[in-house]
């Protein structure tokens, strides 16, 4: 459960680090961090779900909020893919700040998560 989790937060910071990135480039060089980001966020996704029996109590409600973060994540920057290039640079700019925003809130509901994880 502890590798899991520590999975889980470094694909989150990743996440952030990836988006984070996007929001400082253009329209035109956000394409491959985006789908970067999606494919991050995917995996995570995926994990998360995986193993949301095998968490705690108290980590599960961090672990639910993670993957709210996510699908709202995946929406708008599923969304955002296949709009970028008619987005204007101050609209991609908006949508990459969003995007960096939720994966910020999923790396932060991650590190409560690992902090509050059961002592075996």
């Amino acid at each position: 459960m502890n590798d899991t989790l520590d999975k889980l937060l470094a694909q989150a910071r990743e996440l952030q680090h990836t988006t984070q990135e996007a929001a400082t480039k253009t329209a035109e060089q956000m394409q491959p961090l985006l789908k970067e980001s999606i494919k991050n966020a995917q995996e995570m996704q995926a994990t998360l779900t995986k193993h949301a029996a095998e968490t705690s109590a108290i980590a599960s409600s961090h672990t639910q909020k993670a993957l709210e973060h996510l699908t709202a994540f995946l929406k708008i920057g599923l969304e955002a893919s296949s709009k970028v290039a008619e987005k204007t640079a101050e609209q991609t700019r908006a949508t990459a700040a969003k995007l960096a925003e939720h994966s910020r809130e999923a790396a932060e509901s991650m590190e409560a998560a690992l902090k509050k994880k059961p002592n075996p």
